[in-house]
């Protein structure tokens, strides 16, 4: 029987989960297993290239950005169980701090499985604030597996998904989480150069 089941995902996802452990409530990133993914997940992460590649033609000024966020996700639905796997929708919502300043709605999908440190997960995140001072929208794509214990995650903009100020916006994010459960991010992207 499987301990940790959705919220092992939800780890790599940067999701405090609160899951019955030996009856007892707790927060997802205390138990030893759980707060070791987490932190494998973070150190894992696809890192940001050093030069992210701009529409052809067009001049782009690289920037980096962190801060801290806090997410909360809901469960939306039944849970879709069957042999050797379990898959479920959530839905949520994060408030970022720091050089991003500003919430996001959050679209994720995960598979649990009965092995011990596999799951997987795919979400669509829309940011909307002021980054360094420029204000706008733009969308991330999230992808993470977890293999037996071992963890890939990617965050990444969506092409042409920017508005506003940040219209043309592309670069990739790392999340870190503490083993207290407090969630960072750090944000490698460029912009177009203004005129």
């Amino acid at each position: 029987m499987k301990k940790f089941g959705a919220a092992e995902w939800l780890v790599m996802a940067g999701v405090s989960v609160t899951i019955l452990l030996g009856g007892v409530a707790r927060p997802a990133m205390c138990p030893a297993p759980l707060g070791a993914m987490a932190v494998q997940a973070a150190e894992n992460q696809t890192p940001a290239p050093a030069e992210l590649k701009a529409v052809q033609g067009e001049k782009t000024v690289s920037y980096h950005a962190k801060g801290t966020f806090e997410p909360t996700m809901t469960q939306e639905g039944p849970e879709d169980k069957a042999e050797g796997s379990t898959i479920a929708r959530w839905s949520g919502t994060k408030k970022f701090h720091g050089d991003l300043e500003g919430t996001s709605e959050v679209q994720m999908l995960g598979a649990s499985t009965n092995v011990k440190g596999s799951a997987g997960y795919v979400a669509m995140e829309r940011v909307t604030g002021t980054l360094n001072g420029r204000q706008g929208s733009f969308v991330l794509q999230h992808s993470g597996t977890l293999n037996r214990g071992t963890a890939q995650l990617s965050v990444s903009v969506v092409p042409d998904t920017g508005t506003g100020e940040l219209a043309g916006i592309a670069g990739t994010m790392s999340i870190k989480i503490e083993a207290g459960g407090k969630h960072f991010y750090e944000f490698a992207y460029t912009l177009p150069e203004k005129n």
